[in-house]
């Protein structure tokens, strides 16, 4: 999978925008506040149909527009397509070469991609929503059936919440049975993909020389029966009006030398952590998707220090397609199709 090209209207700072892309790295330069990061937004957009900055589709568009516009042109086994996304404020569209959508979801799996950005930090320190939407993202792009499941769990779930705050009990068991069907199966998905990421992380930390890295799961809901955990806990949830257990609350944890590294963990350790699990997280997406995702990384310089950057570069020249941003405009890397960005401007390769 390469994308060729990306064409964008009205979309952060880019009031219009056409770039043609290499089928290696792409090393994105520019000062702060010019549109680095938004044009690799635009890109993981595509890919995912979220924002890894913002929940607020709204806050893409560009000051003093109506909507945003992105066209992308992939090629996928010698075969040219055409993604296209738009929002206006209030409907999101999206196409895929003939076939259009009413939403974003159904583009999810075409473009699979790994982001390395910043925030990731989060994986480690926040809360455990942020490692839940890893989990579910990483999924999604490679699982339909998960996506499904994800949805029917929260429209169930959503139903049963809104009973309990009302204290009514009629009808709450035909929730509880479709959250547990779901719930079975988006448990069984995530215990697996850690479980390989566990296998894939060993590699990973080989590059870095780091030391052993592990992730282990804590599933909220009862792993034999769900169903009765949630009649048992009716009672306290009604005076709560939530449900307390299940997927929605499930979370894992990364540990170094077998000890939480939230606690123990230096910041080089917690970065060179992260850097790891995207590296593993690309690996195991490669090989469900059976394709190559694009990798990106978002403020290169950022994230390990220069030893460590070394390696990493290294690691990325092996990847495919590779999208990073960086302040520095004399970056040395050998081969990397060079784009440079100036008040929403992208200025020609050299």
């Amino acid at each position: 999978m390469i994308l060729k090209s990306l064409y964008l209207r009205n979309f952060r700072n880019f009031k219009e925008a056409q770039v043609d892309f290499g089928q290696k790295i792409n090393l994105i330069s520019g000062k702060n506040a010019q549109g680095k990061t938004n044009l690799l937004e635009a890109l993981l957009l595509l890919s995912t149909g979220r924002s890894f900055r913002t929940q607020h589709l709204s806050e893409l568009i560009l000051e003093g527009a109506s909507f945003f516009f992105i066209e992308a042109k992939i090629l996928q086994n010698g075969i040219e397509q055409t993604l296209r996304l738009s929002f206006d404020g209030q409907s999101r569209k999206a196409e895929h070469n003939a076939t259009r959508h009413p939403s974003f979801q159904p583009l999810l799996g075409v473009l699979p991609s790994t982001l390395f950005a910043p925030q990731d930090l989060d994986l480690i320190m926040g809360s455990p929503a942020y490692r839940r939407r890893f989990l579910n993202l990483h999924l999604a792009q490679s699982d339909p059936l998960y996506v499904h499941h994800l949805l029917r769990f929260w429209r169930a779930l959503k139903q049963r919440n809104s009973l309990l705050k009302h204290t009514a009990a009629d009808g709450i068991e035909v929730f509880e049975q479709e959250m547990v069907h779901s719930a079975a199966y988006l448990c069984k998905k995530r215990s697996a993909l850690l479980i390989d990421l566990n296998e894939a992380l060993q590699t990973a930390c080989q590059l870095f020389s780091a030391e052993e890295l592990q992730l282990r799961y804590f599933p909220s809901q009862s792993q034999e029966d769900y169903l009765a955990q949630l009649k048992k806990n009716r009672s306290r949830e009604r005076q709560l009006g939530m449900t307390l257990t299940g997927p929605h609350r499930d979370d894992f944890l990364m540990l170094l030398e077998k000890k939480p590294a939230r606690l123990y963990a230096s910041e080089g350790q917690k970065r060179t952590a992260i850097a790891a699990l995207r590296l593993a997280e690309w690996q195991r997406l490669a090989h469900q998707v059976e394709m190559t995702p694009f990798f990106g990384v978002d403020d290169f310089e950022m994230h390990l220090d220069a030893d460590r950057q070394k390696l990493f570069k290294n690691a990325l020249d092996d990847l495919g397609q590779v999208f990073i941003t960086t302040p520095q405009t004399d970056c040395e890397w050998q081969g990397a199709h060079r784009l440079a960005i100036t008040q929403g401007t992208i200025l020609p390769p050299r």
